[in-house]
């Protein structure tokens, strides 16, 4: 599907390139989504609808946003 993995391979595999910045953000984004599953409701999903969980998400990293 032309995805290149972002993980730093362990040394008995074949070496991958894996540029820094990919690895800083995803590290970001990893860290991001652990803020946001202090939340209960984005944690356990209690959201029905797709629109509606997407709402709670951008609600709480705004709330994020604002309190960095």
């Amino acid at each position: 599907m032309g995805v290149r993995p972002a993980v730093p391979v362990k040394r008995r595999e074949i070496p991958v390139v894996c540029h820094q910045w990919v690895y800083r953000c995803r590290h970001l984004v990893g860290n991001m989504w652990a803020r946001l599953k202090e939340w209960r409701t984005v944690a356990t999903r209690y959201e029905k609808t797709t629109n509606s969980f997407r709402v709670v998400i951008r609600i709480a990293a705004s709330c994020d946003w604002l309190k960095l």
